[in-house]
């Protein structure tokens, strides 16, 4: 009977651990307090969402220098810039930027995935500012 005690001890343990510490950071991840209330660009999109994450990377380059990398972005076209064997299927991301790659209209598919329609459509866009994908 102590051994199951001790496992439903750990458990409680770990669901507090996550759902209280974790979960809380990870959903905001990066951003700050400011970023998080503020409202976003496709906030009207989904007025109520089931899931709702506001995650941040500081990048330190005027937006003209970081949009290029966001046009390209997607499976089979320059990459995620991550982890490329788990989010490219081992190919490789792009170092460089792409000029055949650097024009983007709304409704375009961002591929996420192998598949000729598995992937999100840009939603909007402002030129260094924002893109939704939906």
């Amino acid at each position: 009977m102590v051994t199951v005690g001790l496992v439903v001890v750990g458990i409680a343990l770990g669901g507090v651990v996550f759902f209280g510490l974790y979960r809380p950071w990870n959903l905001r991840w990066g951003s700050t307090r400011e970023e998080v209330a503020r409202a976003m660009p496709g906030d009207e999109v989904v007025r109520g969402p089931m899931f709702n994450a506001t995650r941040a990377v500081t990048v330190e380059a005027r937006p003209e220098a970081i949009w290029p990398w966001i046009v390209q972005i997607g499976f089979g076209r320059a990459g995620w810039y991550s982890y490329d064997l788990l989010d490219n299927l081992g190919h490789h991301s792009a170092e460089r930027i792409i000029a055949e790659l650097q024009h983007i209209d709304v409704g375009d598919l961002v591929p996420l995935g192998p598949g000729e329609d598995a992937g999100m459509r840009v939603k909007g866009f402002e030129p260094n500012r924002w893109m939704v994908w939906w």
